[in-house]
């Protein structure tokens, strides 16, 4: 019951690993950029990559008493990123493809929900296709 932070990051880490791992493309291989690791020159790529980050958002006290159980709940969002105007078909396979790796799982730390859709956006001429899976885990605190 010892959880933290940097646990549910691993959990997040190992999916996204695995899902890049079983990607058949096209793409091939499929460029995969985590917060702050593996960064994208986004100047030398030419074709569709993923980005996964992990946001810690809230939290509450479930128990009471000398030690309390303690819910953290986040979400994963998973970007896939085209070139612009050029890529909504590959943009949503690398999204279904990553999808049945986090929703509805029980990792060795988190537990996530459904994907939910979010709005596209342009960033620096890639299309970008964001998806967003809530999820949570529990910790004790003393």
């Amino acid at each position: 019951f010892l959880m933290s932070f940097e646990l549910a990051r691993s959990d997040v880490v190992t999916a996204a690993l695995a899902a890049k791992a079983a990607w058949a493309g096209p793409p091939t291989p499929l460029a995969l950029e985590f917060q702050n690791v593996t960064v994208i020159e986004l100047e030398r790529q030419t074709v569709p990559y993923v980005c996964v980050e992990i946001h810690f958002l809230d939290g509450e006290q479930l128990s009471f008493g000398q030690t309390k159980v303690v819910a953290d709940y986040g979400q994963i969002h998973i970007i896939a990123h085209t070139p612009g105007n050029a890529g909504t078909l590959t943009g949503q396979k690398i999204l279904d493809h990553f999808r049945t790796f986090f929703e509805l799982k029980n990792f060795s730390v988190i537990r996530t929900k459904t994907a939910q859709g979010a709005a596209s956006y342009e960033s620096k001429g890639w299309d970008c296709w964001p998806i967003v899976i809530p999820f949570w885990f529990h910790r004790l605190v003393t």
